[in-house]
C-alpha cells in the first residue's frame, strides 16, 4: 500500500514580546501531532524560543520556567493607591530619562539577559542544534535585516531580541544589532530558503483584544506595533499558513506574569488549525507522551 510522503516544512517565528511564549506551545503541540519542523526562523521572543527548542534537550520545561525577574517590568498605570501610582509615575520617569542619558531602562540587565540566555541555549552554537536555525536583528546603523545562522546562540538570541530604548543594542563586526523585528517581522523568504515544501508562520499578536492605551508611552509603543503589523501583514500572505494564537486580554511587551497561559495559547492555536494543518502536510501520528499545559 502505497503511503503519501508527508510534506517538510519549516516554522517562522515572529516577535511579539512576551505573548510570544506562545510559540513554546505551538511547537509542542506540533510535537504532539507528529509535526516536528525541518528548520526554524526565528525573531525577537521567536529567536529566543526557536534556540532554545533547537539546541536544549529541555526546551520546554526551560522556556516555561525561565527566570525573567531580572528585566525591566512596564510601568503600570492601572495601579490603584497613592503609593502605587508614585511607584508607576517614578518608573516612567525612569524609562525615560536611561533612553536619554543611556541606553534605556534594561542596560543594567543586559549581563543578566546573556546569562539567562546562555543557560537556556546551554551555551551552544547556532550550527550545532538538532533542528537548523536561523535569528534575524535588525543594524540599527543601516536599517538592514541581519541574518545570524552561526556562533554563540546567546548572542544571536540577544541581538534579535534587543528592544530599542529597553536593552542595549549589540556591538556586532560593525554593526549595532537590535530587535529583528524592526527590519522583518516575518522572514518567510529565510524560511523557503531551506528548501522545503511548506511554511508556516507563528503570529502571537493580541487581535481579539483591545489595547489599553492610558498615556503617551503607551500610545508610542502601540503606535510602533502597529507599524509592525502593518509591514508584516504582506509577509504573513507569503507563508502556506499562519497560526495566529488567541489572547484571553491584552498582554503587554514586557509582562511575564502570563507565561504559562501564553504557552497554553500557542496550543489552542495548533489544536484549531489541525484540519489546515493536515491538509497542507499530511497526517501524522500522534505522540502519546505529551501532556498539555493548563491555564
Amino acid at each position: 500500500m502505497h503511503t503519501e510522503e508527508p510534506a517538510s516544512f519549516a516554522l517562522v517565528l515572529s516577535g511579539g514580546g512576551a505573548r510570544g511564549l506562545a510559540h513554546a506551545g505551538v511547537l509542542r503541540a506540533l510535537e504532539h501531532y507528529g509535526y516536528v519542523p525541518k528548520a526554524l526562523v526565528g525573531v525577537s521572543m521567536g529567536a529566543i524560543v526557536a534556540t532554545t527548542y533547537t539546541l536544549n534537550p529541555q526546551w520546554y520545561e526551560a522556556l516555561q520556567h525561565m527566570d525573567t525577574r531580572g528585566f525591566p517590568e512596564p510601568p503600570t498605570p492601572r495601579s490603584k493607591g497613592f503609593r502605587e501610582r508614585l511607584r508607576s509615575l517614578r518608573a516612567y520617569e525612569r524609562t525615560i530619562s536611561t533612553m536619554l542619558t543611556g541606553w534605556g531602562v534594561g542596560a543594567k540587565a543586559q549581563p543578566y539577559g546573556m546569562t539567562l540566555l546562555r543557560h537556556l541555549t546551554l551555551g551552544r552554537d547556532l550550527e550545532t542544534g538538532r533542528v537548523p536555525v536561523l535569528t534575524v536583528a535588525t543594524d540599527l546603523r543601516s536599517g538592514e535585516r541581519v541574518v545570524l545562522s552561526e556562533g554563540l546562540a546567546a548572542r544571536a538570541a540577544y541581538a534579535s531580541a534587543a528592544l530599542a530604548g529597553i536593552l542595549p543594542p549589540l556591538p556586532f563586526e560593525g554593526k549595532l544589532l537590535a530587535d529583528g523585528a524592526y527590519a522583518d517581522l516575518a522572514p518567510i523568504d529565510l524560511a523557503r530558503g531551506f528548501g522545503v515544501t511548506r511554511v508556516v508562520a507563528v503570529d502571537p499578536r493580541s487581535v481579539d483584544t483591545p489595547y489599553e492605551v492610558t498615556n503617551g508611552l503607551k500610545a508610542f509603543v502601540r503606535a510602533l506595533e502597529i507599524c509592525h503589523q502593518q509591514h508584516a501583514q504582506a509577509r504573513f500572505a507569503q507563508a502556506d499558513l499562519t497560526l495566529v494564537p488567541r489572547f484571553p486580554f491584552a498582554i503587554d511587551t514586557l509582562d511575564f506574569n502570563h507565561k504559562r497561559l501564553c504557552v497554553a495559547v500557542g496550543v489552542r492555536a495548533v489544536r484549531a488549525a489541525l484540519p489546515q494543518l493536515r491538509t497542507l502536510l499530511g497526517p501524522r501520528g500522534v505522540m502519546p507522551d505529551i501532556s498539555h499545559p493548563k491555564i
